[in-house]
């Protein structure tokens, strides 16, 4: 699949806009049908995006863009780290710590866990001296939960690929039964060159 094609000049233009602006964007990928929970990079240029994009091969998928820093409590400092988690995020909301790692690299989580003492638990337990990054993961609580964590709006670009059906195992086990039909439908050309 060729993703990258997806996405216009326009749709370039934001995102150079957006990494102008903040540096660095979260990308989340869902594969629908796959049993799997997706995948979640740091990009830092429109390179790694294109390149993410490009490695693609899933027959579905969902591609969403946070022009956003979603994890914006970083550092070293664990102590003065989680003062500041405490201050920003609410009290009973859900929460991750990561690595902060960019792209080719998928984000490491280290932790995740819902509301304050869980979070004094979960840095307490980490290697210290590890950079970190804490925040909320923009599809753990609700949307109008996580603008609000992030100070105001946060825009996206979202793209999706979804088939109903890609597969059906009577045409596999028994292809000449439906040859007329296929035909029929995609004419002669197509049929002659899928065989």
């Amino acid at each position: 699949m060729n993703y990258v094609g997806l996405f216009t000049e326009h749709h370039v233009a934001v995102l150079h806009d957006w990494l102008s602006e903040l540096g660095e964007l979260f990308v989340h990928l869902e594969y629908p049908h796959s049993g799997g929970s997706g995948k979640a990079y740091f990009v830092r240029s429109l390179e790694d995006i294109k390149n993410l994009i490009a490695q693609q091969t899933h027959t579905e998928i969902e591609i969403t863009i946070f022009r956003a820093i979603v994890f914006p409590i970083r550092g070293k400092d664990y102590s003065g780290l989680l003062q500041q988690a405490l201050q920003r995020i609410p009290i009973d909301q859900y929460y991750q710590i990561v690595v902060p790692l960019s792209y080719p690299h998928e984000y490491e989580r280290l932790a995740d866990g819902k509301g304050h003492d869980e979070l004094r638990q979960d840095i307490a337990l980490l290697e210290p001296s590890q950079e970190i990054a804490i925040g909320v993961h923009p599809y753990d609580p609700p949307n109008e939960e996580f603008e609000q964590f992030s100070g105001g709006r946060v825009k996206r670009l979202f793209f999706g690929v979804h088939k109903n059906l890609n597969w059906y195992s009577e045409l596999a086990n028994h292809p000449t039964k439906y040859q007329d039909a296929i035909t029929q439908w995609f004419g002669a050309a197509r049929r002659a060159a899928d065989t």
